[in-house]
């Protein structure tokens, strides 16, 4: 059910400039699997709120291979709590120049700033360059003063080859495929190199992407991999970019469909209200178009939800099923009583779920599916004939009686309960995730390419 107003990283609420509702704060285990990463230092400047700010940086970006992506800096500012109150950052115009230039961003700080981030932002593939970081606060009219920053030039830290991040900056998330080290460009002069190797934009990869239109609705999907076909469906306000820490894991083994739904990500739309039965019509004609007569299908939160539906309903459509974070109805025993108001509240103010750009229709619409959907009952799960897995977070906004009464109703599904984890257990912890999943699915008697029947 709940809605994921995450983004992966902290790199894309400062591109946005957004605040994400989150039901709990997103701590990752192990390494995840992005498009981008983030490194940063912190630096009061409590006794500057309000006034103007600049920061600038030397950068030169290698990008000459597949996927080749950019580099920026910013500032993110942080109240005393820690929260975000927005940032400053170089906008539609990073920086994919070879040759050194200086960049620069600028803008007020706001009136409750009590810290910032300085960052530097790296998206997909390339070698990154930095060096001779520089920040500054307009005190007087036309008057700057320099804030101290530690190591901005990087030359108090040793170089050499994955060295890490030098003294005085951290990372934001650690993201597998990137790496940093301190390079020496001449004698006692350091720069700080990040490289991104083999970097997959899952959401954006025209190489994997595909478009079919289907049920009245122009569907995005990707695919990956061989084997038996396996329908990867998100979950509400996201897309398949939610999935990225999966993708590569399953397509190890199977043929993966990443699908955005309708109205996500790359997907057309059209006018029909947002149900979850709706959305699994749209799986069904879209393994129709494909000649799939039956795929494994694996569900997170409404994605879970739209796996149900067809399970139930179109039964034979479906090799098996997992679902993450899926409910039957939504109420205060299924779902938590927070996550229950903050989702009235949005709907109220029709404010925006997930990264897309302000749609008031949009937002109501999805608001809409989380409130009044699904309608099932208990005795509905009964239609389910293949093998089942249900997942869901220790600590998950769908509560565990509700999840344990999932399973309770499917003959011969199996229940896992993440310890520690919330419903966002796939990015929390990708490496016990995956393991649950593909113990699951690798145990079941493989299809055997038998044709099944098509409704």
């Amino acid at each position: 059910m709940p809605l994921r107003c995450l983004w992966l990283l902290p790199t894309l609420v400062l591109l946005v400039m957004a605040r994400p509702l989150r039901a709990q704060p997103t701590k990752f285990l192990s390494p995840v699997v992005g498009a981008s990463i983030m490194f940063q230092q912190k630096v009061s400047l409590r006794a500057y709120a309000g006034k103007p700010c600049r920061l600038s940086a030397r950068m030169r970006v290698d990008t000459a291979q597949v996927d080749g992506g950019d580099a920026r800096i910013g500032l993110l500012m942080f109240d005393a709590k820690k929260r975000i109150l927005g940032g400053l950052n170089m906008g539609n115009k990073p920086a994919r120049s070879a040759a050194w230039q200086t960049y620069t961003v600028q803008g007020p700080l706001a009136k409750q700033v009590d810290s910032v981030g300085v960052v530097g932002i790296q998206y997909l593939n390339g070698t990154f360059e930095y060096d001779d970081f520089k920040l500054e606060v307009e005190t007087q009219p036309g008057q700057w003063q320099r804030v101290e920053l530690r190591n901005a030039g990087f030359e108090h830290s040793a170089p050499g080859p994955n060295t890490g991040l030098p003294t005085g900056w951290k990372s934001i998330t650690p993201v597998v495929g990137f790496g940093y080290e301190v390079a020496e460009t001449a004698p006692g002069q350091r720069i700080l190199r990040v490289t991104g190797r083999g970097i997959v934009r899952y959401g954006r990869n025209a190489r994997a992407g595909h478009y079919a239109t289907v049920n009245g609705v122009k569907l995005y999907y990707e695919t990956y991999g061989q084997g038996e076909p396996l329908l990867l469906l998100h979950g509400n306000g996201e897309s398949i970019q939610s999935f990225a820490n999966q993708i590569g894991a399953l397509a190890e083994h199977y043929r993966v469909i990443a699908v955005d739904t309708r109205g996500h990500g790359r997907s057309g739309n059209e006018k029909r209200a947002y149900t979850y039965d709706l959305f699994a019509d749209d799986m069904r004609a879209l393994l129709d178009t494909l000649g799939i007569g039956a795929a494994h299908v694996v569900g997170w939160s409404d994605g879970g939800n739209t796996g149900l539906s067809l399970a139930t309903r179109y039964p034979t459509r479906v090799l098996s099923l997992v679902t993450m974070g899926a409910n039957l109805y939504c109420d205060k025993t299924a779902v938590e009583a927070k996550t229950l108001r903050e989702v009235r509240l949005i709907h109220a103010a029709g404010l925006v779920l997930g990264p897309f750009k302000p749609n008031f229709r949009r937002a109501r619409r999805l608001s809409t599916l989380l409130l009044k959907y699904p309608q099932m009952q208990p005795a509905q799960l009964g239609a389910v004939q293949v093998p089942t897995l249900v997942l869901a977070g220790e600590n998950d906004v769908i509560l565990e009686p509700h999840s344990r009464l999932i399973a309770s109703n499917i003959k011969g599904s199996q229940l896992h309960i993440f310890p520690g984890l919330t419903h966002y257990a796939p990015q929390e912890d990708r490496t016990r995730f995956n393991e649950v999943v593909l113990g699951f699915l690798q145990q079941l008697p493989p299809a055997g390419g038998k044709a099944r029947r098509t409704e």
